[in-house]
């Protein structure tokens, strides 16, 4: 291995756990500025802010990051649910890049003039088209399960970060597939997730 391969994989390593942190965080602040009303599209897509699509967006690719550093720590105990937790989350960042642009998108479309409503039912319609990706976004809610479960069952790090790992996952469901009380458990899910992975690295050794 050469020296400036070395480089490149020293100065990566010292800068996941901080890049780890960017996805859920920038997800938090796009979840706060929806749950404080900020520039909210009208009629079916009320659920949607103007600024929060574009932070989601930026932030999106920066979960992959997340889940190779949450796979990298559960493999100091166990190689094989770390490389299965790495690998289910990545495949899910394609969803959630997918549901980012999707808002900005409608708020372009809106903007635009066309009819939120409208988007909005052919959104909730489905399509066999969107079963794939729907089970891919199945794909990263079990690699938060899994290294929840894993850092519970071993000493990687306190149970509480596995457990905040784990209750993000019923937070986001409760929020955006059944919009029951959005605003809080929006942001919920995104801080539980934030400070999981903050426990995680504290807990570095």
């Amino acid at each position: 291995m050469s020296i400036k391969t070395n480089e490149w994989s020293s100065t990566w390593e010292r800068a996941l756990p901080y890049l780890a942190l960017i996805g859920p965080g920038s997800w938090l602040i796009a979840a706060l500025l929806k749950s404080a009303g900020i520039s909210l599209l009208e009629g079916g897509l009320d659920w949607v802010s103007r600024p929060e699509g574009t932070i989601m967006t930026i932030g999106a690719p920066f979960f992959v990051a997340t889940f190779i550093f949450m796979g990298q720590r559960v493999a100091e105990r166990s190689l094989k649910t770390g490389i299965t937790i790495t690998s289910l989350g990545v495949l899910g960042v394609s969803f959630l890049a997918a549901i980012s642009g999707f808002r900005v998108f409608v708020t372009q479309f809106a903007d635009a003039g066309i009819d939120p409503t409208l988007m909005n039912t052919a959104f909730e319609a489905g399509s066999v088209w969107i079963i794939p990706v729907g089970i891919l976004n199945l794909g990263q809610f079990l690699a938060w399960i899994i290294a929840g479960i894993a850092i519970i069952r071993t000493d990687i790090a306190p149970k509480w970060v596995g457990i905040a790992l784990i209750l993000g996952v019923p937070s986001l469901i409760t929020a955006e597939a059944f919009y029951f009380m959005t605003d809080l458990f929006w942001p919920l899910a995104n801080a539980l997730w934030l400070i999981g992975i903050w426990g995680l690295i504290k807990s570095r050794k």
